[in-house]
């Protein structure tokens, strides 16, 4: 009887949120990972990662919603990615757990199952910056822009600008620094998708610190194969440190694909391989 009583209540409660939805998707991996000179050279590696999608729209058409990421691995697990937003034609407003205008619009591709990090050094100084919880994203045709900002400390302001035309598409970056330094960061990035081949590049500066980094990535695919390459660089005044590998993936069909790369990163070899999961 109590059963039946609570159901029904929450079926009352919802009646009047018919145009709310909620979703879910997924994605898992199984795998090895290597890294030379580690104390375990080969690890087991195992990630599970459940998305939550909330949505609706007001009576006068402006939609809202929140979206979060449940995840377990193999060193434990939590919840990221929270975020709620509202959007319309004025464009998209997020709070929460947002990161960087530049991270979101202008990043790079990893290689491999769980990725080696050759996009690490390629964006080095674009991790650095990656930090925010307030963020608008714009569409305007082929033009968008996203501004971000950071109230939680580092007071850090990040703006990206990306254009398309056709099969080609440039971006422009630029991270304010905040509390962590009066210094700035410019980005470049530049890519195509041409038939079967793609390639994207990214070039950071700060002048201020000296710093540089920049790296190419680029895919080839040939039926449900696709091999891909990428080299990277960061330069801190006179040193310096590259990572460059190879990857492949093979699309197993219904959603899984088998990865795998190996390259260097900073002067150690690493390599994975794994399937991926998409529910």
């Amino acid at each position: 009887m109590k059963k039946i009583l609570f159901a029904s209540t929450a079926l009352v409660a919802s009646a009047g949120f018919a145009a709310a939805d909620i979703s879910f998707s997924g994605e898992a991996g199984a795998g090895f990972e290597y890294m030379d000179g580690a104390a375990d050279e080969w690890t087991l590696d195992h990630y599970l990662t459940l998305s939550v999608s909330m949505t609706g729209e007001t009576d006068g058409g402006l939609g809202f919603g929140a979206e979060v990421d449940i995840t377990s691995t193999t060193a434990g697990g939590g919840v990221d990615g929270s975020s709620a937003y509202i959007e319309g034609g004025f464009g998209k407003f997020s709070v929460g757990d947002v990161g960087s205008a530049v991270d979101e619009k202008l990043g790079l591709s990893d290689i491999g199952y769980g990725g080696i990090g050759t996009d690490n050094v390629a964006e080095f100084l674009v991790d650095l910056a990656d930090s925010g919880n307030m963020m608008y994203e714009g569409t305007f045709g082929d033009f968008g822009i996203a501004i971000s900002h950071d109230f939680n400390g580092t007071e850090i302001t990040s703006v990206a600008a990306t254009y398309s035309m056709g099969d080609f598409n440039v971006g422009l970056g630029y991270d304010d620094w905040g509390n962590i330094d009066t210094s700035s960061t410019v980005h470049v990035k530049a890519g195509a998708d041409i038939a079967d081949f793609s390639v994207n590049a990214l070039y950071s500066r700060n002048d201020d610190n000296d710093i540089t980094s920049y790296g190419i990535h680029a895919a080839y695919t040939m039926g449900a194969a696709t091999i891909s390459a990428a080299y990277s660089e960061t330069e801190i005044g006179a040193a310096s440190a590259d990572a460059y590998g190879l990857g492949v993936a093979y699309d197993l069909g219904g959603g899984a694909t088998f990865n795998a790369g190996v390259g260097e990163v900073g002067g150690v070899t690493k390599a994975d391989l794994g399937i991926i999961m998409l529910f």
